[in-house]
């Protein structure tokens, strides 16, 4: 199971191979035309385009002015417009390494569903099970926590009640799951989603009461050989 989860990650990687130059929006609001909507250029590898009279769902891929590169890889990616027709989206041409997946090429958007579901293959796939709905953090984030026995799983997180998801390969229809392990030691699964910057990520912790035991222990050791 870890090789899958490594060659997974390869062929992400090798998926998103930056390409340097003018980025594009292409989707059904422009007739997909590689080059129809430009992005500019705001510096650092990040790019920016602001859409009009796009309300509601939309899907679309970032091309570079043609298709012999485009994002994602598979699939398209989507948006929602807000109530007025606009969208911002932004791609992070960046290899950002802080422990959230993508790490090249993140689309971001200024609008946000605001309903969000952590799926995978330890609750069945299902898009809108009430039981793992993602609670709002604030800032565009959204968490949920799951027991879970010792293993490897696969997650993405889900606009509750469709396939429009955030997952390995960043913002897309269906988006490609993540694999992450959970030991005896960190039974519970902290699943969390940025809809703002189109990003995932899990972390294992440990039950409330190992922690609290563990601070316990060291504390009472501490005191014994101050």
């Amino acid at each position: 199971m870890r090789n899958l989860m490594f060659v997974s990650m390869v062929a992400v990687a090798l998926a998103a191979t930056p390409s340097f130059g003018d980025y594009y929006l292409a989707g059904d609001f422009n007739g997909w035309n590689a080059a129809g909507n430009a992005m500019t250029d705001l510096g650092g590898g990040i790019w920016q385009a602001t859409l009009s009279g796009v309300s509601g769902r939309h899907e679309f891929k970032v091309t570079i002015g043609d298709w012999s590169q485009n994002w994602p890889g598979s699939g398209n990616s989507w948006f929602l417009g807000d109530g007025d027709g606009n969208v911002t989206v932004t791609f992070n041409a960046n290899d950002v390494q802080d422990g959230w997946r993508g790490n090249w090429g993140r689309m971001g958007l200024s609008t946000d569903p605001g309903t969000w579901t952590a799926v995978g293959d330890w609750q069945g796939w299902d898009n809108a099970n009430a039981a793992t709905a993602m609670a709002p953090q604030g800032g565009g984030i959204y968490k949920c926590e799951q027991t879970l026995a010792p293993g490897w799983y696969q997650y993405k997180a889900v606009v509750t009640g469709s396939w429009d998801a955030i997952g390995n390969d960043f913002r897309g229809v269906n988006a490609e799951n993540l694999w992450f392990e959970v030991t005896a030691e960190n039974p519970i699964a902290v699943f969390q989603v940025d809809a703002l910057t189109g990003i995932i990520r899990v972390d294992s912790v440990p039950e409330p009461a190992a922690v609290i035991l563990l601070a316990g222990g060291l504390l009472f050791f501490r005191r014994r050989h101050a």
